[in-house]
């Protein structure tokens, strides 16, 4: 199947950083197409830790609060050494007299990715789209995709290959 699309802004890999680039930019008004090489969504490992400033990063997607009410805060890290069986240090994440509390929280990629792809208009995620070579042609970048599809673009960002 050969034919060309033209696309201001391509996205590659539908992963949690892709989606969340795509997701931003839909919140400003702005269309992008986000490729993904797989015919479904698909996460590597279980979880990952949000730290404060990811955590400023969703809620200004608007899935912060959509993610906080299925993950619990962390209370802090506590490092034990595995020769003597005892605490070597410990980091609350509680605020303090002098200072705020962190917001930590162990999410499931899974949830994470599905709560972001739920908020995206549904043909902005191409399944089975894998890009095999990118070429520049004056302003624009041309993908050429496994399929024979070519994309023109304004704007290309690869985020999880």
């Amino acid at each position: 199947m050969e034919r060309e699309i033209v696309q201001d802004i391509v996205i590659v890999g539908a992963g949690i950083a892709g989606v969340t680039t795509s997701l931003g930019l839909y919140r400003l008004g702005i269309r992008s197409l986000v490729l993904e090489s797989s015919d479904s969504l698909r996460v590597t490992g279980f979880s990952l830790s949000i730290w404060q400033n990811a955590w400023k990063a969703l809620d200004a997607v608007g899935v912060g609060d959509k993610l906080r009410h299925h993950h619990r805060p962390l209370n802090g890290i506590v490092t034990t050494s595995l020769v003597t069986g005892k605490q070597i240090a410990a980091m609350p994440f509680k605020p303090t007299e002098n200072q705020e509390g962190i917001e930590i929280r162990c999410v499931q990629r899974t949830k994470v990715l599905e709560v972001l792809v739920n908020e995206l208009p549904k043909e902005t995620i191409r399944y089975s789209s894998k890009v095999v070579s990118i070429e520049e042609s004056g302003f624009y970048k041309i993908l050429h995709l496994a399929d024979g599809t070519t994309i023109k673009t304004k704007v290309n960002s690869v985020c999880d290959m």
